[in-house]
């Protein structure tokens, strides 16, 4: 009776486990569609995507599962706004090497690092010479490491992300990113699915169909408001001098200008910068309470990764606001990525209001911090030197009386953080290859540059050094010097 109970209670169990598999994979091939990019999974990558992260780690996908040729073999793959998650042969679902398609297409392929010894709280890969640390080295070890991620194949480095600069790493299959901007400062992992897909060859024609949806994706609510929509709505806030809040409909949406950046006056990690608030005034007066149409620019994303609108902003009568804030000096005309509409309009407008010194072109505005193409002379004078800070190069060489803050220009230093912010203020690209940062109060080196920046352009560089370098207890000023030793900028403290 005993043999007899047990032999009944192992079928029971067994039965179980078959009908929980069953369930599981019923549900797998069951389609999942999202409303918001109008795409399903189903199927392995369905069970994968759920089973590792899901919306978090991979984001939405944005393309149909299709036939697609990999490293020259033919899968089965799909792409999400951060990945692209493959099937193989032997029916397991992996994860692209997207980061390093990613600098293959950017035309900076990876290349072997300096394999040195791991730095203090840094772990060293001999396999492709690079390290990570800090907060990525953590996020790395608790969210899959090697497997999920794969080996760096870049230091941290400087890049330019949706408008704003940001610390990143590569690695084989991602790109992790510094933002500071969210809850005290959090990792991301980047994009690259929208990025590497933009530049991948198209899928193949043998491709099976998409699964369909389970039904339609919902249309907008009435009185919500649809980023595709060209629309009028009312401002009901100013943000800062180049972001702004608009009633559209029955909903509030937060507006990125295009072509325009104006000193940071509300960023949570920056300082205020000279005429940010000034900027802030101006757009608030120009804008508060009026109501104005948006437009948009067929060649610029229509949302960036903050989900914010990135439109230009007409009045009636016909005053283009974005220009507006670049010709009455209280901007910049940014490109990000590929030219916008009005390039050409918004740099002959920033010309013109240098030529004529408005705003913060103004001589006695911001030549300290901006530079410009004013004779140093025009800047206010560096206090006496005061060993280390007080307007000292301290152990750094060169005097401080000659740096000319142009065409590159130190406008913060986060000594906690140990980030400095450079910008080029000149007209022109600067190539920074073989610059470098250093530290006044002991002469050590922050950092040294490489690639270059585009005008009107902000890098935040993250130290190189193993280890923290800057004085936060005492004045530590911020010098940058050219590729020839030149002192070019220089930031007191």
């Amino acid at each position: 009776m005993d043999c007899i109970t047990r032999t009944g209670v192992r079928l029971v169990l067994l039965l179980t486990l078959l009908a929980g598999a069953w369930t599981t994979l019923a549900h797998a091939e069951t389609p999942r569609c999202f409303a918001e990019t109008g795409q399903c999974i189903s199927g392995p990558i369905r069970d994968y995507w759920e089973r590792n992260g899901g919306l978090s780690v991979f984001g939405y996908p944005i393309t149909a599962q299709s036939a697609a040729t990999v490293e020259g073999r033919t899968l089965q793959v799909q792409w999400f706004e951060r990945d692209r998650l493959e099937i193989q042969a032997d029916g397991q679902v992996t994860a692209g090497r997207l980061g390093a398609e990613r600098l293959g297409q950017l035309g900076t392929p990876w290349q072997p690092g300096p394999n040195a010894p791991a730095a203090a709280g840094c772990t060293a890969f001999a396999e492709t010479g690079y390290q990570i640390c800090g907060a990525f080295a953590s996020y790395w070890r608790a969210n899959g490491g090697l497997t999920r991620f794969g080996y760096p194949i870049t230091g941290e480095v400087t890049a330019q992300l949706e408008g704003s600069s940001y610390t990143v790493q590569y690695f084989e299959r991602r790109r992790f990113e510094w933002h500071p901007e969210i809850a005290g400062g959090s990792i991301l992992l980047g994009l690259l699915g929208r990025e590497a897909s933009a530049g991948a060859p198209p899928a193949t024609a043998s491709a099976p169909p998409a699964p369909a949806p389970t039904s339609a994706p919902a249309a907008p609510a009435p009185g919500s408001a649809s980023p595709g929509d060209r629309v009028t709505g009312t401002v009901s806030r100013v943000i800062d001098g180049d972001t702004i809040d608009v009633a559209v409909g029955g909903d509030t949406v937060r507006i990125r200008l295009i072509g325009v950046d104006t000193p940071e006056s509300v960023h949570p990690s920056k300082p205020v910068e000279c005429y940010g608030r000034e900027a802030s005034a101006f757009l608030r007066e120009l804008v508060q309470g009026r109501a104005v149409s948006l437009e948009i620019d067929p060649s610029q994303d229509e949302v960036d990764r903050y989900g914010r609108w990135l439109r230009y902003i007409w009045l009636d009568g016909g005053t283009l606001v974005n220009r507006e804030i670049i010709a009455r000096g209280y901007g910049f005309e940014y490109t990000f990525r590929t030219p916008h509409a009005y390039r050409d309009e918004f740099r002959a407008a920033e010309a013109q209001a240098r030529d004529a010194g408005l705003g913060m072109w103004a001589p006695d505005a911001c030549r300290a911090t901006i530079g410009g193409d004013a004779p140093a002379a025009e800047a206010p004078a560096p206090a006496a030197p005061s060993g280390g800070g007080g307007g000292s190069t301290g152990d750094c060489p060169g005097d401080a009386t000659a740096a000319t803050n142009a065409p590159i220009a130190i406008i913060g230093l986060d000594k906690n953080a140990e980030m400095v912010t450079i910008r080029n203020v000149s007209d022109s690209s600067v190539a920074l290859d073989g610059w470098w940062i250093c530290s006044a109060r002991a002469g050590q080196r922050h950092a040294t540059l490489s690639g270059s920046l585009a005008p009107g352009g902000e890098l935040i560089i993250g130290r190189q050094a193993g280890r923290p370098i800057w004085d936060n207890d005492e004045s530590d000023p911020a010098v940058l010097y050219d590729q020839t030793g030149r002192l070019v900028s220089f930031l007191d403290d």
